[in-house]
């Protein structure tokens, strides 16, 4: 027997519970019909217009709407035929890149010179100490009346290296504009390394039209394989488009001069991710004024950056005074910042991992002049991918017709495969690249609290079709919501535009019904709400509206609710998702049952006594059996001893 049964799972009353309550468990799971595999999307006949989901909040409708009606060109996608024979297999092309390799085509013609050449200095500067990455191999090209090579390719090993290519940047600008002669001399550059220019770069910034025929030396910049980022400099955005329009491009940006940071964005904007993200630079901020007083303001560093963190400043006429205070109230003042007087540029490199939190800086300046701050940085945990933002727009050219719209996309990526492979897929071949292996991430989640991240978007053109301008309607509401309180509804949503989400509406109108389609689908005929004292405020606003009905609402009742706003041009908005509110109120207590907790504690005690109690019985027979087999013993050796005796 065993000193203590109750250790036994087969004595442990307790262990008896659990087996029963697990019993339990599995015929409820059991009773779970399992959900069948998604094999189409949903139609309108079959969506689920009540389901409180993101989906309807943001769409209103179905997944096949959506996709294939509202995303996509109506006509183009019922013109689409079936093809007549399979197409022809890929090929494959398997590129290991070993090392990032880069050469900047730089504009130094007669039409650079004053402002611009400074600033493109400014920014090469920019992009070579702080942008591209550590082992990357880099050239240089000046591009005037003929191609001369300022920097052969070379390797970014050390903050001497760095120093070394910035020196090297043209700093005087003279003669016509060549450019075949300099996309020429950039392949050349760039096929020093393995003779093929395949998978490499060209950073090409003009600001003046060709006085060569580029369309001759295109062909064979695509030939290459190499990717050629655009940058046309120029004050207007009609140059810009001729400029765009001119060379050969994979990826193009247009940086105007209305504010002199535009460049600094445009070269900081120009990486691309090996899955390192340790060593890949994060831009925080890029703002920039023209001010006769104090620039101020503040950057967010989150906790997922903070290595070699930059604050670079650059002023147009005179060295103003510079303050940067961190969040625990250290100050920066020029003294502990580098000064470059030839670039106007003032740097401060924070040391060790940047303190998190609002970092404020106040610039002042007694003169009228621009300035503009850029704050860069890197990661701050080997395991912890930056936040990073990418922005695109919706169309590359438009009439006026449709609005642009500027989608930004915010995330923190997280590796699921140790080597992550990139496709980029064209009709002839396809290109895998494998990326440098990525680390583990910490899958903890992390409170990064708040966080600033700058991007540049594409370049896209606009010809308006006619002589006014389009009247866009308020923006959608998605974010409708509703409560019952009693007999009142209360209403919140985020206030629209009065074009799409800008300025301010003039008109809601507020409308409900028991019937969620009839309200969705016909909304003119739900039920009119009282809208006379809400006032429209300013788009993205938080907007707040109760009232009473004019009906009593039982117990159990669902009403669904819309709103519409208008401006002032009479246009109205689309339906915004539908919010649905219920009223339902508490039923009497059972009788007996004054208090729940208090019955609950009792029920808990009850079982713990009962529990007590099996356990004193149970240790009870234990001892009575040992008492008894002990008496049996003690009976047999003394009829034993007793026999001996006798015998």
């Amino acid at each position: 027997m065993m000193d203590w049964p109750p250790q036994s799972p087969d004595l442990n009353p307790i262990m008896q519970m659990w087996g029963e309550l697990e019993n339990k468990l599995d015929r409820i799971y059991s009773t779970f019909k399992r959900k069948p595999l998604v094999t189409a999307f949903c139609q309108e006949n079959e969506h689920n217009y009540e389901a409180p989901n993101m989906q309807n909040k943001k769409c209103g409708k179905a997944t096949w709407t959506v996709i294939f009606e509202d995303s996509v060109d109506k006509d183009a996608l019922r013109s689409l035929k079936p093809l007549q024979s399979p197409p022809p297999p890929p090929s494959f092309k398997v590129v290991q890149r070993k090392q990032r390799i880069v050469c900047l085509i730089l504009d130094v013609s007669g039409s650079m010179e004053g402002s611009r050449i400074l600033q493109q200095q400014q920014a090469a500067t920019h992009f070579l100490r702080n942008i591209i990455e550590d082992q990357a191999r880099v050239g240089i090209v000046a591009l005037s009346t003929f191609a001369s090579t300022l920097s052969p390719l070379t390797t970014i090993d050390s903050d001497t290296a760095r120093e070394n290519l910035i020196k090297s940047l043209p700093k005087v600008a003279s003669g016509l504009t060549k450019m075949c002669l300099g996309l020429s001399q950039g392949l050349q550059i760039l096929r020093e390394d393995s003779g093929d220019a395949f998978g490499y770069e060209i950073i090409f910034l003009t600001d003046g039209e060709a006085t060569d025929n580029i369309a001759g030396c295109a062909p064979s910049a695509i030939q290459s394989g190499a990717i050629i980022h655009t940058l046309a400099f120029s004050d207007s955005a009609s140059h810009c488009s001729l400029l765009l329009n001119a060379v050969y491009y994979s990826m193009q940006k247009c940086a105007m001069l209305k504010t002199s940071n535009q460049l600094m964005d445009a070269f900081a904007s120009l990486t691309l991710s090996t899955g390192d993200y340790i060593n890949e630079p994060v831009q925080l901020e890029s703002v920039g004024a023209r001010t006769s007083d104090w620039f101020n303001g503040t950057v967010s560093v989150d906790q997922t950056v903070g290595n070699k963190t930059s604050f670079v400043i650059i002023y147009e006429i005179s060295f103003p005074s510079v303050y940067i205070q961190s969040p625990s109230g250290s100050v920066y003042t020029q003294t502990n910042m580098s000064h470059d007087v030839s670039q106007k540029t003032v740097t401060l490199n924070i040391p060790g991992t940047t303190e998190p939190g609002d970092w404020k800086y106040s610039i002042q300046t007694t003169i009228l002049q621009a300035l503009t701050l850029t704050v860069t940085s890197q990661a701050a945990q080997a395991d912890v991918p930056p936040i990073t933002v990418k922005t695109h727009m919706n169309q590359q050219f438009s009439d006026g017709t449709k609005p642009m719209i500027v989608f930004a996309e915010v995330s923190q990526s997280k590796p699921t495969i140790k080597y992550p492979v990139k496709n980029v897929v064209s009709l002839i071949s396809i290109l895998v690249q494998l990326n440098h292996p990525k680390p583990p991430v910490f899958e903890e989640p992390l409170d990064v609290g708040n966080f600033t991240r700058t991007d540049i978007g594409e370049s896209f053109e606009v010809k308006l079709s006619g002589t006014a301008p389009p009247n866009f309607p308020p923006n959608r509401i998605t974010d409708l919501s509703a409560v019952i309180q009693e007999d009142t509804v209360l209403l919140n949503w985020t206030a629209p535009g009065e074009d799409l989400d800008q300025g301010t509406a003039k008109s809601y109108e507020i409308r409900w019904s028991f019937d969620l389609k009839m309200l969705r689908f016909n909304f003119s005929n739900g039920y009119s709400v009282n809208t006379t004292a809400v006032s429209p405020q300013k788009a993205r606003s938080v907007e707040q509206h109760s009232f009473n009905l004019n009906i009593t609402i039982q117990n159990g009742t669902t009403l669904f609710f819309a709103v519409q706003s208008e401006d002032k041009q009479n246009a109205k908005s689309e339906t915004s998702n539908i919010a649905q509110a219920s009223k339902i109120l508490s039923g009497p207590k059972p009788s007996g049952i004054s208090n729940p907790d208090m019955n609950l504690t009792g029920l808990v005690i009850s079982l713990c006594v009962v529990t007590m109690l099996i356990c004193f019985i149970v240790v009870f027979a234990v001892k009575h059996r040992k008492l008894s087999a002990q008496s049996d013993m003690a009976l047999i050796v003394t009829n034993e001893c007793q026999n001996n005796l006798y015998a």
